[in-house]
């Protein structure tokens, strides 16, 4: 159990209603070496994997990944942390697959490894099925085809991370001092420094935009 490390840990809220990250990576850091050794050990090569990152916050999935998933799934680890990974994955692989589907990829052309299994088989095997078939084993999914389909990338990201959130809250609940809590802990930071990043980006980009259109008044 962890009694110390949880409750040295400041609130986490909910990334959107944060206006700020309520402790530094460093000072987490800090506190993450109160973890016994095998608990380190999987949760760095954990977050090797499933930490948010921009290049693959809307699900890209590629060989070397699912060869790190496969080769992750060997490894002794808790069984929720080994759940969440292959959540995460999965939900990985079910973009991915809009992605190749929208882009006109024929089901022969899929190569191989393309996302893993056994997500990636029931994919193939429904391909030509709305949602490939998978709304109802996973609710979400149809509202993300929504929001591809009409590329709004960041309705679809906010939608990932609000299922991804709430994954890792049931985590923390399983044992609400032992190491499922921090995991979920470290993971919802992440998602919280990939969303108040990207909000400051919009941000900047909104704040060109008015800059332009205030310039473009005056040269008239």
């Amino acid at each position: 159990m962890y009694y110390d490390l949880i409750t040295s840990l400041p609130q986490i809220p909910h990334f959107t209603r944060a206006e700020r990250m309520p402790i530094t990576q460093l000072r987490l850091i800090q506190r993450l070496k109160l973890l016994k050794p095998e608990h380190a050990r999987q949760l760095q090569e954990a977050h090797s994997l499933v930490r948010w990152r921009p290049e693959h916050a809307l699900g890209s999935t590629d060989v070397s990944f699912v060869r790190e998933f496969e080769k992750l799934m060997t490894h002794d680890l808790n069984e929720e942390l080994r759940s969440y990974v292959k959540f995460r994955l999965e939900q990985q692989t079910l973009i991915a697959a809009l992605r190749h589907k929208q882009r006109g990829v024929e089901l022969n052309e899929l190569y191989d490894s393309w996302g893993i299994a056994p997500m990636a088989h029931l994919i193939r095997r429904n391909w030509d099925v709305p949602h490939f078939g998978l709304m109802f084993l996973h609710p979400w999914f149809s509202q993300a085809c929504q929001f591809y389909d009409s590329e709004d990338a960041l309705e679809l990201e906010q939608l990932l991370m609000n299922v991804t959130w709430r994954r890792l809250t049931q985590c923390a609940e399983h044992r609400m001092f032992g190491f499922e809590a921090v995991f979920a802990y470290v993971f919802k930071w992440n998602i919280l420094e990939a969303w108040l990043k990207s909000d400051a980006d919009r941000g900047k980009i909104r704040f060109k935009e008015l800059i332009d259109q205030v310039t473009h008044v005056e040269n008239n």
